[in-house]
């Protein structure tokens, strides 16, 4: 079975490796925007990503959550559309659309066919100048999110116990507070500051456009001229990034509670910045230990000791710091007791021992298959590019990454799970029915 999956991955590999980098052209607007573009003639597909550096970080103290918010407020309806208008368009041109508000930045795309670029560039222009801010769909929104937080706190010992362990992890971060802020305080935020907010939407200089697929570049660059130049210039936000390392305190914390179907216990590990090159380590750590297709945990829990848990994985994707969480669930308390001793040993021997040569290689082959399947998406490959720009400011990222996943060595492994896996920087939380 190793040696199948082994000779599936050096394969696949091999066929995605023969692909030409994807190239990405950068250019400014007079007002400070920057655009990046991204063609290629093999698609009849394109994507329109607009990348906001504002998130949920930027939230005054007053405030916090209501950028999040805007996750929905940016649906609304503008001067020349009604609220659906946008979302009828998309679905009828046979496209898709989304967004996401995190900590550190807000994103908003469609992807529509190469013919509808114009539509798209312009729908995504008048969510930029003339967003229809009232009261009565702000207080809608507002009321929406609480239910709907608030249910979720309430109702999901899962999500109560995740947002747990991540206030412990990040700790004296920025992301101690959930994006989402306090529930508490969402319905009491003043609707003239949440409106106030919207400038930060609205800043040119703070505002990456993507746009990947078919087109041709001279005539993308008049449409992104006749519908971006208007925004008015405004200055730059100096935002200063403070990378945090490890934890130095060991929680162990334990809960009973009535709705608890299953049993589990729930780590949660600080992980690099990134901004540090410890970051792709840590990735590898993650695939190691967790990916499904390769679990380390699985083999040893599972396969080999016939505990019979389910194994549940996340990685932040922050900029400052993040967080490896890894659920272990089971009904059988003998089973999880035996699981997390089997996880604990895991996470030391990473730190003591180099992993062979098969290890390695199928973990970095991994990676690099899902890096290269992303970059074949269009949505995914417009936030990569953009993510770098906004980091590193580096347009040349795919072949240096692929090079540094090709580079890992097992003292790199060894060397960054002495840092990070150590007993201090876990946090652990037992969950028991009452």
């Amino acid at each position: 079975m190793k040696k199948c999956l082994t000779a599936i991955i050096l394969i696949c590999v091999l066929h995605i490796s023969i692909n030409a980098f994807y190239k990405v052209e950068k250019f400014y607007l007079s007002n400070g925007l920057t655009v990046l573009l991204s063609p290629d003639e093999n698609t009849g597909a394109a994507c329109v990503l607009v990348y906001h550096k504002t998130g949920a970080r930027d939230d005054p103290q007053s405030l916090k959550g209501a950028t999040h918010l805007y996750r929905n407020l940016m649906l609304l309806g503008t001067r020349n559309l009604d609220p659906l208008d946008r979302k009828l368009f998309v679905e009828k041109s046979g496209g898709v659309s989304n967004r996401k508000v995190n900590y550190d930045n807000s994103v908003f795309y469609q992807v529509i066919p190469a013919t509808e670029l114009n539509h798209a560039l312009w729908l995504e222009s008048e969510r930029l100048t003339s967003l229809n801010l009232t009261d009565q769909a702000i207080n809608f929104i507002k009321n929406s999110d609480y239910r709907r937080i608030y249910n979720m706190i309430n109702s999901h010992v899962n999500f109560e116990a995740n947002k747990e362990v991540k206030s412990i992890v990040f700790e004296d971060t920025v992301y101690q507070i959930p994006e989402y802020g306090s529930p508490e305080e969402i319905r009491s935020f003043n609707n003239r500051e949440i409106k106030k907010l919207y400038a930060n939407f609205r800043n040119p200089e703070e505002i990456i456009l993507v746009i990947a697929g078919n087109f041709d570049i001279e005539g993308i660059k008049k449409l992104v001229n006749r519908h971006f130049a208007g925004l008015p210039s405004r200055e730059a936000v100096n935002k200063k990034y403070t990378l945090a390392g490890p934890r130095g305190k060991y929680v162990y914390k334990n809960w009973l509670r009535s709705n608890v179907a299953q049993q589990f216990s729930m780590y949660g590990i600080r992980a690099p910045s990134k901004f540090d090159d410890d970051h792709l380590y840590f990735n590898f750590i993650r695939y190691y230990l967790a990916d499904e297709r390769i679990s380390k945990l699985e083999k040893m829990m599972n396969r080999k000791n016939k505990l019979k848990v389910t194994i549940h994985s996340e990685y932040t994707n922050h900029f400052e710091s993040n967080a490896l969480i890894i659920k272990i669930s089971t009904t059988d308390k003998t089973a999880l007791q035996t699981a997390k001793f089997i996880l604990n040993k895991e996470l030391n021997a990473l730190a003591a021992r180099p992993l062979s040569q098969s290890e390695l290689r199928m973990t970095k082959s991994l990676m690099e298959i899902d890096f290269k399947k992303d970059m074949a998406v269009l949505e995914k490959k417009c936030l990569i590019i953009a993510e770098n720009v906004h980091l590193f400011g580096n347009l040349d990222f795919e072949k240096n990454y692929i090079d540094r996943i090709r580079n890992i060595t097992s003292y790199d492994i060894m060397k960054i799970s002495k840092n990070y896996l150590r007993k201090s920087n876990r946090v652990i939380l037992n969950v028991h029915p009452q």
